[in-house]
């Protein structure tokens, strides 16, 4: 593989060797010891797995497990050699917070995946870092079966501290060819963020649902009488 040129942004998988590197992009962020867990358990969850009061290590592990699977959690992006961007990407099972929460309910049946956080790291911004590592995640889903891919980011875009950015925004999702399905929920408390939930194609990966039992069973009769009649020449 071709080194990159200088200044070239870079975007690849996370694996178990390069874990440290979400923590170096999330530096002096609440997400610096999160973990990419927090929308992957709820706070039971963490705790009947030992996740919780015993430092950073159990959860570092943690995603070392996970960035040993075939799917990996995320994508990091690199300048130089230099960490400066995540995102978190997988099928919706993957992240029971998101499945449980009141704000993030299915919109439909279709198996997406989701990106429930993107972060760049400080003194790398407003470089479309952000924008690239959406679209190649999106692209990354697509590649490993997903039909599409969703966001749940905030309804507006004023500018919040980093420890509350990581969900991005409506704008941000637009400009990666996301479009919006659905508008904030009414009913939620007062105190929470408005979201909405936006959803891309994975393109002409996107792969349709498999048939149906009895649509299966009528495509094999079909076949096996098509199969007879060219044998009797008709």
């Amino acid at each position: 593989m071709a080194e990159p040129r200088r200044g070239e942004l870079t975007i690849r998988p996370l694996t178990s060797a390069h874990v440290d590197d979400v923590k170096t992009v999330m530096a002096g962020t609440w997400g610096s010891t999160c973990w990419d867990l927090f929308p992957r358990f709820t706070a039971k969850q963490e705790r009947e797995r030992g996740l919780t009061g015993k430092g950073e290590a159990p959860r570092r592990a943690a995603l070392a497990r996970l960035a040993r699977r075939r799917n990996a959690p995320g994508l990091i992006a690199y300048r130089d050699g230099q960490p400066i961007g995540w995102v978190s990407i997988g099928p919706r099972r993957d992240f029971t917070r998101i499945e449980v929460s009141r704000a993030t309910p299915p919109v439909d049946d279709l198996a997406v995946w989701v990106i429930p956080c993107i972060t760049v790291r400080r003194g790398h911004r407003g470089k479309g870092t952000a924008i690239a590592l959406i679209r190649a995640a999106v692209r990354y889903a697509g590649k490993h079966g997903a039909p599409a891919v969703e966001a749940y980011p905030r309804a507006e875009s004023k500018r919040l501290h980093d420890d509350f950015a990581f969900y991005g925004t409506e704008a941000m999702f637009r400009k990666a060819s996301f479009r919006r399905v659905r508008g904030p929920l009414a009913g939620l408390p007062k105190n929470w963020t408005p979201r909405v939930t936006m959803r891309a194609a994975t393109g002409p990966t996107t792969r349709r649902r498999p048939a149906s039992a009895p649509s299966r069973a009528r495509a094999t009769a079909s076949a096996t009488r098509a199969s007879r009649r060219a044998r009797q020449g008709r």
